[in-house]
């Protein structure tokens, strides 16, 4: 005979006393009672998991190696980073590390091939993305016609230090190199209506994320 009592509470009073009994959600039988209940079984623990990994490179020796996030880079070398990047917490007055070292990086390689890349414009102050928004706005005749082609101060990636324009306005052909392999140093182009910005838009070797036709489309009034 099985016997399931499930969160029962029996209250007693005896002998001008209350005793309280409470039973909790269990299942006896017959042939339990009397004998030692069986171990908790011991929670598996998980494996270690792997480190994130990296790449390093050496600006006095254009010499490109792979890391891991735990072990990190060496004295002198500049680390690209394991993931994409991402908006600081706190304004910056700089071009992200992580992001200059993956151009110096494409751009060493580029070079061997032959291939010029040049950082045209990259970090911008406020004041600066106001100037060029406004520029914008009274060359197209509105805020939401400029932001096709630029943005506010505050939806620009330039000013979070996160966005750079390549051999802008003048060399497209060796800016098509970068678009073939910048994903390897985690550099991809951004937009489909300007072939000179670039984004740390991946972790460096994987594949960049489908570019966005323009940047209204993060445009907010």
């Amino acid at each position: 005979m099985k016997i399931k009592i499930v969160s029962l509470v029996l209250v007693a009073i005896l002998a001008g006393g209350a005793i309280g009994f409470y039973v909790g959600r269990e299942s006896i039988t017959d042939s339990s009672i009397g004998q030692t209940p069986s171990p908790t079984p011991t929670p598996s623990v998980s494996a270690t998991p792997t480190p994130l990994q990296l790449l390093c490179f050496d600006p006095a020796t254009d010499l490109l190696r792979s890391s891991d996030a735990v072990s990190g880079c060496l004295n002198g070398e500049k680390s690209l980073g394991a993931t994409a990047l991402s908006v600081p917490l706190v304004p910056v007055n700089q071009l992200d590390p992580f992001l200059e070292a993956r151009f110096l990086a494409a751009q060493s390689a580029a070079k061997k091939e032959g291939v010029r890349l040049e950082i045209t414009s990259g970090f911008r102050s406020l004041a600066r993305q106001t100037y060029l928004f406004k520029a914008a706005v009274k060359k197209y005749g509105s805020e939401e016609a400029a932001s096709h082609w630029v943005l506010p101060p505050t939806a620009s990636h330039h000013p979070m230090g996160l966005a750079i324009d390549v051999n802008y306005p003048n060399d497209s052909t060796s800016t098509l190199w970068l678009q073939k392999n910048g994903f390897t140093y985690g550099l991809c182009r951004a937009y489909v209506n300007e072939w000179w910005h670039f984004e740390g838009l991946s972790a460096p070797g994987q594949p960049c994320p489908p570019m966005i036709l323009d940047a209204s489309s993060i445009y907010v009034e």
